[in-house]
Formats: C-alpha cells, sequence, structure tokens
C-alpha cells in the first residue's frame, strides 16, 4: 500500500476524524474534522493548543508525540482551554520525517461532547464512542431517578416520623415523642445539660366535656397546646401524653425561681380559657416540676413518675398551682 494510498485526506477524513497529521518539525498537513471542531486553533500549531499531559515530563507537545511515535507508546496531550480535557491516542511514521496520530477522548468524552456540540456524525462509522456517550446518559438518568426516589422516600420517611411523634389534636409531640426526648436527655454518656420537667394537668377538664360537648373540650385542648407552644423556648419540647395531661421539658432550666414564675405565667393564661358557662367548677391547671441535674441514673418513666407525684401534691393542696419535687 502507497503513501498516498494511507494519506488520501478524504479517506483519513472518513475513517480517522481526529487524526493527526504532521511532520517532525511540527508543522500541521492534515487534521481530522472532529479534532478541527474541538480544535480550531490548531491549524496554526501545536504551542499553546496542546501539551503533554504525562506527569514528570516536559509539556513539550511536537517532543511528546515524536517519543510516543517511536517508542510505539501511549500518548497523553492535555487541551489548553480546558485543563480536565486530556486526548488519548497512539501514532505512526508513515514517512522518515512524517507522522500520523489518532487521537480520542477516553472518559473525557462526555465533556468533549458538551465543549464542542459533537454529535454522532464527527465520529467514525465504527467508532463506539457515541454508543456509550448514550449509555453514560442512559445511565445518569437512571441514577437521577433513583436519586429523586431516595429523597422522596428520606422525606415520606420523615414525615411519617413526625407524624408517629406527634399528637394530631394539638399538634404538640405525643407519649412517643416525649420518652425519646427523655431518654436521650438522661443519657450519661452524652454528657447532657440538666433539664426541667413540668408535669401539667388541667383540673375540671371533664366538666367542659359534659357540660359542653366534646368539640368545646378539643378546642380547648388546641388553645393550651398553643399557650405552652407560646412560652416555652425554640429548643424546648411540649408534648400531650393523653388526655389532658401535658409534659414540658425544659433545657438547661435549673433556677426555681424562674420555673416558677414560668408556671405562675401558663396557669394564669389557662384559667383566662375556663369558658364562663362552667362557673365556679372552671378549668385550671396543676403542675408538677422537677428539676433533673443528673445526681443519678433514671429512667423517662421513673422520672415522669416523680413528676406526676409532685403533681398530684399541687392538686391536694387546692388545685391550680405548681409544686417542686424534692
Amino acid at each position: 500500500m502507497t503513501n498516498q494510498a494511507i494519506l488520501c485526506e478524504v479517506a483519513l477524513a472518513k475513517l480517522l476524524p481526529m487524526h493527526l497529521f504532521l511532520t517532525d518539525q511540527g508543522r500541521i498537513l492534515s487534521i481530522g474534522p472532529t479534532l478541527s471542531k474541538l480544535l480550531p486553533m490548531l491549524s496554526n500549531g501545536l504551542h499553546g493548543v496542546l501539551a503533554n499531559a504525562r506527569a514528570g515530563q516536559k509539556p513539550e507537545p511536537l517532543e511528546a508525540i515524536r517519543k510516543a511515535v517511536d517508542k510505539q507508546t501511549r500518548l497523553f496531550l492535555r487541551v489548553q482551554q480546558s485543563a480536565d480535557l486530556v486526548l488519548r491516542g497512539h501514532g505512526v511514521r508513515v514517512a522518515p520525517d512524517r507522522m500520523l496520530v489518532n487521537l480520542g477522548f477516553g472518559i473525557g468524552l462526555h465533556h468533549a461532547v458538551r465543549i464542542a456540540d459533537l454529535d454522532d456524525a464527527d465520529f467514525a462509522p465504527s467508532e463506539l464512542a457515541m454508543e456509550l456517550l448514550f449509555l453514560q446518559e442512559a445511565n445518569r438518568g437512571v441514577l437521577t431517578e433513583l436519586s429523586r426516589f431516595n429523597q422522596q422516600l428520606a422525606s415520606a420517611r420523615e414525615v411519617a416520623l413526625l407524624e408517629a411523634q406527634t399528637d394530631p389534636l394539638t399538634a404538640l409531640g405525643n407519649r412517643r415523642a416525649l420518652e425519646t426526648v427523655l431518654a436521650r436527655a438522661l443519657r450519661s454518656d452524652l454528657k447532657q445539660r440538666p433539664f426541667a420537667l413540668m408535669h401539667m394537668d388541667l383540673d375540671h377538664f371533664k366538666q367542659v366535656n359534659d357540660r359542653l360537648g366534646h368539640k368545646a373540650g378539643d378546642d380547648l385542648l388546641q388553645a393550651v397546646g398553643q399557650v405552652l407552644r407560646n412560652h416555652i423556648r425554640r429548643e424546648d419540647v411540649a408534648a400531650r401524653i393523653g388526655g389532658d395531661e401535658f409534659v414540658m421539658v425544659l433545657r438547661g432550666m435549673t433556677c426555681q425561681t424562674a420555673l416558677a414564675h414560668l408556671a405562675d405565667r401558663i396557669i394564669c393564661v389557662i384559667q383566662d380559657l375556663s369558658p364562663p358557662e362552667l362557673g365556679d367548677l372552671g378549668v385550671s391547671a396543676s403542675m408538677g416540676i422537677i428539676i433533673w441535674t443528673h445526681v443519678k441514673e433514671e429512667t423517662p418513666m421513673g422520672l415522669l413518675e416523680l413528676a406526676d407525684a409532685a403533681l398530684y401534691q399541687s392538686k391536694r393542696t387546692g388545685r391550680g398551682r405548681a409544686t417542686f419535687w424534692t
């Protein structure tokens, strides 16, 4: 086969759209149409367009090409205008002073297609580049859908967990949420801060349901829930643990005077919510308060029992008041 047949520009363009035909002195004789589309300035010479991408070697591209051709090793050339794009290839001598190099994209295919707007016509008929690119796009699409599905699943789990720990009537936490909070607050290995626990029960609440109906009772419980939200901090937790019983966990609060003032404010506001139709049997609130400083091991249930004992002391001594457990 003659050199003329090998170097027929039509054949080169058709079969090797990423070829580079040049002399040993660096003069460009022919550039494949796809390579020209990617690097339009290459027709002016290698300098400033391509560089040797092998680590620890001089960046001079012509020297790298000659070495790869003569030693029959792989060639790596970095595109200067896009530092993360490296062309890979090999070359042969077709004359004593002329070299034919065929380049490809390797794992940089997707990036090259994007920056040069390449399509199927820019690759040789036997080239699998576009098929691989389509496969990559399909794979990316599947991964995107899986990621979105996982995000939706995670969101659904968060919503389900929140609903499982929320009292549907007052939108406060429920008993499960309270037990979770207390279990964490009592863990000694986490070096948790001291906290106060307020156990509150509504006095004469049964009269509301009996005289005014359950709708009035539900409305009152919702109003009490809003009162508690208004009086605690963002870092605190309020929960309705059943019927007309509420519990608040106040992180870092150990001052008995401050806690007594807070309890009095809540009790006063709840008394103002009492329906006037109840007369002397108006709704009030009784509280039991415990300040926990991790002086000994305790369980959430044991702590609630202590606060409950203080609560019933408030009821025995007249209701509408707060008692500290000692």
